[in-house]
C-alpha cells in the first residue's frame, strides 16, 4: 500500500540539496570543528544525524515537508527543535512546544543504522546476506492537548492521543533510508496494535511472523476493536491454539533493496505467509478479559 504522503513528499526531497541538508551555521560549525581535532576520538561527537544530516538540515528538511505546518494547523507553535548526535550508535530527534519538557513533548524518535542477515525458511538470494538498515529503536508522536474518545481510544503505551501523523512521518524516514542507501527502513513493534496499523507499510522480516499478525486479524478483530485487541494480548487474555499468547515484536521493514523487495514481495513469501497462518488460532479468554480489562487506565505510558 502507498502512503498519500509518498509522491508529494518525494517531488520535494528531490528538490533538496546535499548542501541545504548538510550546511551548519557559524556556531554549529565550531562545535564540529572543535569535535573532530578533540585528542580523545572516545570524545568526539559529530555534529551530523547518522552521519549525514547537520541540525540545521534536518530542520530545513521537516519545514520544506510542511511536518512544521501541520503542527501549526492543530495550534501548536513555538516549536524546538532537538537533534542529538551525542550517541553515535542511537540518534535522537524531537520536538517540543513552548518549553523543553516531557509534558511539552509532541514527538521524539530514536534510530541506529543496524545490520541484519535474513535467513529465509525456504531458498532465497538474500539467505545469508548482510544488509544495513535504518532501525526505528523508540516512536512516539502524540497530541497533549487532545483526549481520548470511544471512537479514538487509548492505546497500549500511550499517555496522550497520537497526532495522526503517523504516515508522513514514516515517509520521511524512508526518503532517509533513500538518501543514505541502505537497505530499508526497520521496526519493532512493541504492541500488536503498531504492527496492525503499519501493516500497510511494513511487512514482518520472517514471514511466520507476518502469518502470526494475519491470523491475529482474522480471529480477533471481528469481535473486539484494534484498542481491545491489543489491550487483550498485552494483558494476557488472548490464546494461540489454546495456549496464552505473548506478543514478542520482531522486525519488519519497508525495503528499498532490490533483493530485499523481491523477497518480501515474492510468491515464496507469501506462500510462506498463507500457509502458517492457518496453523495458527487465536481467541479471546472473555471471562479474564473480563476480570483484566478494568486495568487499562493504569497501564505503562509513553515517557
Amino acid at each position: 500500500m502507498t502512503s498519500k504522503y509518498r509522491k508529494n513528499l518525494q517531488k520535494i526531497s528531490k528538490r533538496l540539496t546535499t548542501h541545504q541538508l548538510r550546511r551548519l551555521p557559524d556556531q554549529e560549525l565550531e562545535l564540529g570543528y572543535n569535535n573532530i581535532f578533540m585528542r580523545d576520538e572516545k570524545q568526539a561527537v559529530s555534529p551530523y544525524f547518522l552521519g549525514y544530516y547537520s541540525p540545521a538540515g534536518v530542520h530545513y528538511a521537516l519545514e520544506s515537508y510542511g511536518f512544521f505546518d501541520t503542527l501549526h494547523k492543530m495550534g501548536y507553535e513555538n516549536l524546538d527543535l532537538s537533534v542529538d548526535t551525542h550517541d553515535p550508535y542511537r540518534q535522537r530527534i524531537a520536538v517540543y512546544y513552548d518549553r523543553k519538557d516531557p509534558e511539552h513533548l509532541l514527538g521524539e524518535v530514536v534510530v541506529k543504522k543496524k545490520h541484519i542477515t535474513p535467513y529465509p525458511p525456504f531458498p532465497s538470494l538474500i539467505h545469508g546476506r548482510n544488509f544495513e538498515a535504518i532501525s526505528i529503536e523508540w516512536l512516539c508522536m502524540q497530541n497533549p492537548r487532545a483526549n481520548f474518545t470511544p471512537d479514538k481510544p487509548r492505546l497500549p503505551g500511550q499517555k496522550y492521543p497520537g497526532l495522526g501523523m503517523g504516515a508522513m512521518i514514516m515517509e520521511i524516514l524512508v526518503i532517509m533510508c533513500g538518501r543514505l542507501r541502505t537497505a530499508g527502513l526497520l521496526n519493532i513493534p512493541e504492541h500488536f496494535h503498531n504492527a496492525q496499523m503499519y501493516s500497510g507499510q511494513f511487512l514482518f522480516l520472517n514471514p511466520d511472523d507476518e502469518a502470526r499478525r494475519i491470523a491475529i486479524a482474522r480471529d480477533l478483530l471481528d469481535q473486539c476493536t484494534l484498542s481491545q485487541a491489543s489491550w487483550a494480548i498485552d494483558l494476557g487474555c488472548v490464546l494461540e491454539n489454546n495456549k496464552i499468547f505473548e506478543w514478542h515484536g520482531s522486525e519488519q521493514i519497508i525495503a528499498l533493496d532490490r533483493d530485499l523487495k523481491e523477497y518480501i514481495h515474492g510468491r515464496d513469501y507469501k506462500k510462506r505467509v498463507k500457509e502458517q497462518s492457518a496453523n495458527f488460532q487465536y481467541k479471546l479468554d472473555q471471562s479474564k478479559w473480563a476480570e483484566k480489562a478494568s486495568q487499562i487506565e493504569d497501564s505503562p505510558t509513553c515517557p
